[in-house]
């Protein structure tokens, strides 16, 4: 390992006859064979350029090599699981909506936000929380309100909205 640390390609050439085949089967082994050879250049190429860090009493040669293959292996592995499945066919683009559709949803999204800010403030909270994302039982909890309190308002509130919103209805 000194002369491989030394840039000896002879050296180097050696190492990789007698370890590649152990490199390769730990690539198989963690991700398979089509990446296997991956895992092998990648290890031998960082056993090229950390050869000086080698230290003979802490461990083996073998053992040393092996561990860097496992490192790359899952290295590999995990950039494998970040990659689009280009198998996975995209959903097509809504094509059923146009401009005019557009225009009439931000018509109706203006009515309700006027409706919501126009109820009465303890109405308006509550709907505002459960619109938000929020279940009753954490609005209630939110509010500090009992949770039979806080449907009895919300309710409430949906039937002025029912009201304030009838005429905004589309055809």
């Amino acid at each position: 390992m000194a002369q491989v640390a030394g840039g000896d390609s002879d050296a180097m050439a050696t190492v990789y006859h007698r370890l590649a085949p152990s490199v390769r089967g730990v690539g198989r082994r963690i991700v398979g064979e089509a990446a296997a050879d991956d895992v092998v250049q990648e290890t031998f190429e960082r056993m090229w350029r950390y050869a000086g860090r080698f230290d003979r009493d802490r461990g083996s040669l073998d053992a040393w090599v092996l561990r860097i293959a496992r490192n790359a292996a899952l290295g590999q592995l995990r950039r494998m699981r970040h990659h689009v499945d280009l198998g996975v066919v995209p959903e097509p683009a809504d094509t059923g909506h146009g401009p005019d559709d557009a225009v009439v949803l931000i018509d109706l999204t203006t009515g309700v936000r006027r409706a919501v800010a126009s109820l009465d403030q303890r109405r308006r909270v509550a709907v505002e929380h459960v619109l938000a994302g929020q279940t009753l039982v954490q609005t209630a909890d939110t509010l500090g309100l009992p949770e039979g309190t806080l449907k009895s308002r919300v309710r409430a509130a949906y039937a002025d909205l029912r009201e304030l919103l009838e005429d905004s209805r589309p055809a």
